[in-house]
């Protein structure tokens, strides 16, 4: 199934400018510092163009605005994506009990399921090969889609591969991601996530433009929603992280999904749940169960 969304409802408030959007965050983010407040190791892998035919091929049209949103299925896990700005948005699924253990492909590959017209990367290239410190990095974790070999293969489609700043993705997000991965086999845990672009293309940070036709996210956001064991009662936590080096502890960009709504808009983080499971704001990252592995 796919759906087109406007980009100012799928991409930031229609009440708010993407200036103001950014402004907003990084003031919010600034507030968390002074209070106290894929995974990882992408570019070790080659790079190459062959496509995969065996996952779906989904219809889109273009949005209001002049952007072309899509809601594109890859039979596991969901993104968003922008067929103008070539890049996800927004992805979602559900991990199950972890008994896959498909190996993760050597190459980075083009979409091969995106609808004709829809643009994507230029280049499968590595990012450091073009300017350095930066990773093609997941949004969702390969790690996660590791239940069959199609389907960890869409994972490394470019599609749902973002300029990521090395220690970012091999530091902060892995911790991220491995939460989700430790608590799936407790029980079903579903993932959300997204990125936050800056005001204007050609911010300081949008190193790939040209080589690539990707803008660099500013932020990058996850959210986990899953039932406690112990109780039976749902829980949830939610992290607002900066795309940058020197983050320090997780637990500094802890958020409610409440927050996410109120920073990004709702139509942006897409997320159906209770009042009660989006207002919830843990103190500290969930504690990893005894003898968990992202084997």
């Amino acid at each position: 199934m796919l759906t087109t969304f406007d980009r100012a409802s799928a991409h930031a408030p229609s009440s708010v400018s993407r200036l103001r959007l950014r402004s907003a965050v990084l003031a919010w983010m600034a507030a968390l510092a002074l209070a106290g407040c894929g995974g990882g190791g992408d570019d070790t892998t080659q790079t190459d163009t062959t496509t995969d035919t065996g996952a779906e091929t989904s219809v889109a049209r273009a949005g209001p605005s002049g952007h072309w949103i899509i809601d594109q299925d890859y039979n596991g896990f969901r993104l968003i994506y922008d067929c103008t700005d070539r890049t996800a948005l927004h992805y979602r699924y559900t991990l199950q009990a972890d008994t896959g253990s498909a190996a993760r492909p050597s190459t980075f590959t083009f979409d091969p399921t995106l609808p004709a017209g829809c643009l994507q990367q230029t280049s499968t290239a590595s990012y450091e090969s073009v300017h350095p410190g930066y990773d093609r990095g997941h949004l969702v974790m390969s790690n996660h889609m590791d239940s069959d070999s199609a389907l960890i293969r869409r994972a490394n489609y470019m599609s749902n591969i973002v300029p990521q700043v090395s220690g970012f993705n091999r530091g902060i997000w892995l911790e991220a991601e491995t939460v989700a991965e430790c608590y799936r086999d407790l029980a079903p845990v579903q993932v959300y996530g997204g990125v936050v672009h800056g005001a204007t293309a050609g911010d300081t940070n949008d190193f790939y433009l040209s080589s690539h036709g990707i803008r660099t996210p500013e932020f990058l956001w996850k959210a986990l929603i899953t039932t406690d064991p112990a109780t039976g009662a749902g829980k949830a936590i939610a992290w607002l992280i900066p795309n940058t080096t020197g983050l320090g502890a997780l637990d500094r960009y802890i958020v409610s999904i409440a927050e996410l709504e109120q920073r990004l808009g709702a139509a942006s983080v897409r997320i159906s749940a209770s009042a009660a499971l989006k207002a919830m704001k843990p103190q500290t990252t969930w504690a990893l169960p005894s003898g968990c592995s992202v084997d």
